[in-house]
């Protein structure tokens, strides 16, 4: 089994020798195709099931093994998935709602799903299908949707209680977000209607956020949610907050950015505040520190009202599911411990990013026990991928199968992969080739005006590329990308009011980028005539220079 100390090394040794790879594994009987991109402990096999879906988020599987799928995006209309699973493989039986969302459970026969704002459900015929996919019922409607932690995961208690945990669009609940040195508004009164997950009922229609519990508050983006039935308690993971070397560069370097805060695990009761946005937890203290936004130092400690995490994981992960696994197949120590679907960082740098993995949390007596595990590795495609965030596929949902499989989704590619275990299985025809690390053309940087726009690229480096990236990717559905972007590459006077006024997110070449960028008026023109330059003639992009006189005349008119 892999620690969590020796990941590093070892994630080099298995890539090296598994990527690429198609192996023949045999289980008793049966003879399955392995993928082996994945990573597992001895024992465990995943199958692809199926590829090239869309953006699939979570996953549900019911007692017959029909999978449920929902897509971030719709594909023709269609924003859940049914598919069939036969010999290794599962077929797209058909597919409705014309809406993207993440949350999909299935409850007293009924499947649940969601939108960004909403929550749905819909009659499940003795087979587990829906009996009539036009005959939608809405339960919650009006949910907070900025655009930003917009997502709406959905859990089911043993009571018949609904949960549905409703993130804060904003980073750190700053007066103007992810601006340097912005201060946090006065109590963050946006925790009232979101920052927190609500209780509502799954069996009445139209609901609204008046008609729910706040049951817990001072969480600032949950999307991974699960029912403990060991204790009967809710349990969740907070994407932890970004930037504290950008925002607040005297007080934080970029190596603390990178480790802390931590990505927490919250055991929840009812009333249980988890204290953001005004501490966070430092995953090396093992402490609650004092926000900066609401006069903390980077060493202040926050006040104990607050909830303390069950457990605690590096920064920036991205925890987007976590599951109880209750089932047999699976040796004896996973029962009742918790898988976790770390979706990967993107605001480590200039550090390594990490995650783009699945983990495994023992548990004993109900509570963690014992250092967290790398239990199915391999998505990014290398440890090069996983190092610039450039992963290949980005692990997302998880699922239980009735015969105790486990189930992951990957919304990258499209991807669900199906976990077995069988203490006899051993692998044959093994074939290893080492991983190969393809630099293209547009990824340079070839336009001689960046070898002589050096202040251009220095600007970049210290403003931009914390949330850009080095080679102007930007971060999917987060942060918008400049190589070959339209908004870069087109008119001039668009490109230079966006950096003079900022964004609030919003749509660019067919995709939505959530996280706003704050205005950059503070620079010189000279600074943002150099830096529109340098990118202009970047990341495979050629354009014609901007000029600081260029600039000077945007500003007056903004």
């Amino acid at each position: 089994m892999i620690k969590k100390n020796d990941t590093i090394p070892l994630l080099i040794l298995t890539l090296a020798i598994l990527a690429s790879v198609v192996a023949m594994i045999k289980s008793k009987d049966r003879v399955y195709i392995l993928n082996t991109e994945l990573s597992l402990p001895q024992g465990f096999a995943a199958v692809k099931l199926i590829d090239s879906l869309g953006k699939v988020r979570h996953i549900t599987v019911t007692d017959n093994d029909k999978i449920y799928a929902r897509l971030a995006k719709p594909i023709n209309g269609k924003g859940t998935l049914l598919l069939e699973q036969k010999n290794g493989k599962a077929t797209l039986k058909f597919g409705f709602g014309n809406y993207g969302g993440t949350g999909v459970r299935l409850y007293r026969g009924y499947l649940y799903t969601s939108c960004n704002s909403e929550i749905f459900r819909y009659k499940l015929d003795k087979n587990g299908k829906v009996i009539d996919t036009t005959a939608r019922e809405t339960i919650v409607t009006g949910l907070l949707d900025n655009g930003t932690h917009e997502t709406k995961s959905i859990m089911m208690d043993n009571k018949g209680n609904m949960y549905i945990p409703i993130g804060c669009p904003l980073n750190s609940c700053q007066q103007e977000d992810r601006k340097k040195g912005s201060m946090g508004i006065p109590d963050c009164p946006l925790l009232k209607i979101s920052g927190g997950v609500w209780q509502f009922k799954p069996n009445v229609l139209n609901q609204t956020i008046q008609d729910g519990v706040r049951y817990a508050t001072g969480l600032r983006n949950v999307v991974a949610v699960d029912w403990n039935t060991q204790t009967n308690q809710l349990f969740v993971m907070q994407h932890g907050r970004d930037q504290l070397d950008y925002l607040f560069p005297e007080l934080y370097s970029t190596k603390q950015n990178a480790e802390i805060p931590a990505e927490c695990m919250y055991a929840l009761k009812k009333g249980d505040n988890a204290g953001w946005p005004f501490i966070y937890y430092d995953y090396l203290k093992k402490k609650k520190i004092q926000m900066p936004e609401y006069g903390g130092d980077g060493k202040k400690e926050g006040s104990s009202k607050y909830l303390d995490p069950i457990a605690a994981y590096p920064a920036h992960l991205a925890p987007n599911d976590i599951l109880f696994y209750t089932g047999n197949q699976f040796p004896k120590r996973y029962k009742n411990g918790a898988f976790i679907a770390f979706h990967g960082s993107w605001n480590r740098r200039p550090e390594p990013q990490m995650g783009y993995f699945v983990v495994f949390q023992p548990f004993k007596n109900g509570k963690p026990y014992g250092n967290w595990e790398v239990f199915a590795d391999g998505f990014s495609g290398s440890p090069e991928n996983t190092a610039s965030g450039h992963s290949e596929r980005r692990p997302c949902g998880l699922a239980q199968g009735p015969d105790g499989s486990l189930y992951i989704s990957d919304d990258k590619k499209g991807a669900i992969y199906k976990i077995t275990y069988d203490e006899n299985r051993t692998t044959q025809n093994l074939e290893s080739s080492k991983p190969k690390t393809v630099i293209k053309d547009d990824d340079k940087i070839l336009d001689k005006t960046n070898k002589i726009n050096a202040a251009g690229a220095q600007i970049y480096t210290r403003n931009c590329a914390v949330c850009h990236m080095d080679d102007g990717t930007g971060v999917t559905n987060l942060n918008a990308p400049l190589k070959k972007s339209s908004n870069v590459t087109g008119e001039k006077s668009r490109l230079i009011k966006t950096l003079l006024n900022g964004l609030k997110g919003g749509k660019l070449d067919g995709e939505i980028y959530s996280n706003a960028m704050p205005s950059h008026s503070f620079l010189t023109d000279k600074e943002i005539a150099d830096v529109l330059t340098y990118v202009r003639n970047s990341f495979g992009n050629k354009a014609s220079a901007v000029s600081p006189e260029e600039v000077a005349a945007i500003r007056k008119i903004k």
